[in-house]
C-alpha cells in the first residue's frame, strides 16, 4: 500500500523554485534554494529525494557550470542530468566488486591475531 499525503509547504516551495527558476541552460543553484527557503544542505537533499521518489518529479542536478537543479524538458536534458548519477553508481559497483573479490582468509594469512 502506497502512502499518500499532501506535499508540505517547504516541499512545494522547493519544487516551485526548480520549476519556475531552473532550466537546463540556467539551473537553480542549491545555495539559492537553501538561502531562500532556509534549508541545510542535507535538508534540501532530503526534500529533493522526496520530490523525486514520492511525488515523481524528474528533478536532476547539473554538475557542470552553470550547476544546479532543473526538470528536463527532453531526453537529451534528462540524459545530461542523470549522467553524474550513472557514473556514481558505476563507481560504487566497482568499489563493491573490488572489496567483495578479496579472499579474506588469503588476505590475512600469516597475520598474528
Amino acid at each position: 500500500m502506497t502512502e499518500t499525503r499532501e506535499m508540505t509547504a517547504v516541499e512545494a516551495n522547493v519544487l516551485n523554485m526548480i520549476v519556475n527558476k531552473g532550466t537546463f541552460e540556467e539551473p537553480v543553484k542549491a545555495k539559492r534554494i537553501k538561502e531562500k527557503i532556509g534549508l541545510s544542505k542535507r535538508g534540501l537533499e532530503e526534500i529533493i529525494e522526496t520530490l523525486r521518489v514520492f511525488y515523481k518529479h524528474p528533478i536532476v542536478a547539473k554538475k557542470t557550470q552553470p550547476s544546479g537543479y532543473y526538470i528536463p524538458r527532453n531526453e537529451d536534458e534528462r540524459m545530461a542530468g542523470t549522467a553524474p548519477y550513472r557514473k556514481q553508481i558505476l563507481t560504487e559497483q566497482n568499489n563493491l566488486a573490488a572489496v567483495m573479490s578479496v579472499d579474506l582468509s588469503e588476505y590475512w594469512k600469516g597475520e598474528t591475531a
